[in-house]
């Protein structure tokens, strides 16, 4: 296989750099390599500091990642302010083919905008005059993409005296920059999922710009809708949207239940289930040895807990259940302390916990949602445990996740893989390799073994073209119908193809045919080749 670097520079060297960035200076945009001179630039003209290309900048070029640890340096650089500059950049792109995508809140876990050609990012980029905008008598908000979801949890609450919630409340929003356009373009949920769902279930119209330029609304009734939802931002880039508000019951009720047998909680989150108890808020932490944190002062041998907030019946009858199915202790909570202990959950996804204190450890993702009925738990973490000590990694140590996600779909648990942090040092390529060889093995016995798709609630990024040849023959598809953007991650994978097959290979009719009928072993040695790229 090409190596990295021989490959971005084959890939940029097909692109028409010269003519396109020629094009965009004479519709008004400035070319810059440097931090020092953007800034400059800034201060001489901060009205135009959105028509900035950043080219080639290393710096910045290596900045601009979210936090799955897969990651291109991009050629450019936009960080637009305006629909009128964010048309051109999209437009340019397409007249010359240069893959593009699209960064919000940078907060995902998939390398979904990971680029060797054109990020964008969309951080500053207004589409109204208001940010946001709550129509109360509609029970509706109007919302830019780049608006953080965690203001709209402070501010509807407080805006409404109490009345209405927004409905998504993704645990991470509480401490990283989680952003509208990005919860859209993954159909996210949350904290509140076990109840409310997803954003498919809230979102009530949106506006976006199309591949070829075009604004447009959309509603559910546009076929097209869906594709935007949960579409990575591959079909349309979100300006703005508008959702539904929540009305929860009033004087909520909170308690948190814990217990030291993690066996015997699934079991008892399983009748949970079965019953279906579905309060507001039902988060799950667990830890073979004991959580950390908050968690630990509950108990000497904590380690499970069960945060629940929901009306009185909801959460009693939830406490009924886990006492009389499994081994637990409980407490009731009140709204400082629930707050206090859903924080401290959301920080759960940057920790790092294992048995071996001498080396310092990556919670890796890759396959984190394993979204499964209760019940079939520890038979999955068995599985996973076993996969990850052969291949000479630490089992499980920690997990959290969402009860009855998505309204009864069952318990969707995040774990990591634990990577020993010089596994990633650029000596140590060998080690690379065991890491997506890992994640793979793990995703395929999921889905072989326990039916378990990857990627249940986050973005599947490039995970998805890696995987499914299906999918990247629609993406193909859409992109010459002029439907997609250009996406770098199929130019990648479909680059590695002829690079493999080039004797076989004559025309794209052949490429697509090898494409489709790959065999097993290479549908294997293509995900991990085309993840080593992102990481090695």
């Amino acid at each position: 296989m090409m190596i990295r670097g021989e490959l971005v520079l084959k890939l940029n060297n097909k692109i028409c750099w010269a003519d396109f960035i020629n094009e965009m200076e004479t519709l008004g945009f400035l070319k810059q390599k440097s931090v020092f001179t953007t800034l400059l630039n800034r201060q001489k003209m901060p009205n135009d500091s959105g028509n900035i290309m950043l080219i080639n900048n290393i710096i910045e070029g290596g900045a601009i990642k979210d936090t799955s640890l897969l990651h291109i340096s991009p050629y450019i650089i936009f960080r637009p302010l305006t629909e009128y500059q964010l048309r051109h950049i999209v437009e340019g792109s397409r007249k010359y083919e240069i893959p593009i995508t699209f960064a919000g809140g940078k907060t995902g876990l998939s390398g979904a905008y990971a680029n060797f050609g054109i990020i964008v990012d969309l951080a500053d980029l207004h589409s109204s005059k208001q940010q946001f905008y709550i129509d109360l008598e509609n029970r509706l908000v109007h919302v830019e993409q780049s608006v953080l979801v965690s203001d709209l949890i402070k501010y509807i609450p407080h805006l409404s005296k109490g009345k209405y919630i927004f409905p998504i409340q993704p645990a991470s929003s509480f401490k990283l920059p989680v952003r509208i356009g990005g919860i859209i373009s993954t159909d996210a949920s949350g904290v509140t999922s076990g109840k409310l769902g997803s954003v498919s279930d809230w979102l009530d119209s949106i506006r976006i710009m199309t591949p070829n330029g075009k604004i447009t609304n959309l509603t559910k009734e546009n076929p097209d809708f869906t594709k935007i939802v949960r579409g990575n931002g591959y079909f349309g880039i979100v300006l703005n949207a508008t959702f539904k508000l929540y009305q929860p019951e009033e004087n909520l009720k909170q308690a948190i239940i814990f217990g030291n047998d993690v066996n015997s909680a699934f079991y008892g989150l399983q009748q949970v289930l079965d019953d279906k108890i579905f309060p507001l808020v039902s988060e799950f932490v667990i830890s073979p040895f004991k959580l950390p944190g908050k968690f630990a002062n509950l108990s000497e041998t904590i380690k499970w807990a069960t945060l629940i907030q929901g009306s009185s019946s909801e959460v009693e009858s939830f406490v009924k259940v886990m006492e009389s199915f499994t081994y637990c202790s409980h407490k009731w909570l009140n709204d400082d302390e629930f707050d206090d202990f859903l924080k401290e959950r959301s920080t759960f996804a940057l920790l790092v916990q294992t048995s071996d204190k001498s080396t310092d450890y990556i919670a890796f993702p890759g396959f984190e949602d394993v979204l499964s009925p209760p019940k079939h738990l520890p038979e999955i973490l068995s599985s996973i445990n076993s996969i990850f000590e052969k291949n000479g990694f630490q089992k499980i140590i920690f997990g959290y996740g969402h009860i009855n996600f998505r309204r009864g779909m069952g318990l969707l648990l995040h774990i990591r893989l634990p990577v020993p942090i010089d596994y990633l040092y650029k000596e140590n390529r060998a080690k690379i390799n065991i890491i997506c060889e890992t994640i793979y093995e793990v995703i395929q016995t999921l889905k072989s073994q326990f039916n378990i798709k990857h990627k249940a609630e986050h973005s599947p990024g490039p995970f998805r073209i890696w995987l499914e040849p299906e999918f990247r023959e629609l993406l193909r598809e859409e992109i010459e119908l002029g439907k997609a953007f250009n996406n770098p991650h199929l130019v990648i994978y479909r680059e590695l193809l002829q690079n493999k097959f080039k004797n076989e290979i004559s025309s794209e009719q052949d490429l697509n045919r090898i494409d489709k009928n790959l065999p097993l072993e290479n549908q294997q040695e293509f995900f991990i080749e085309s993840m080593k790229f992102y990481i090695s």
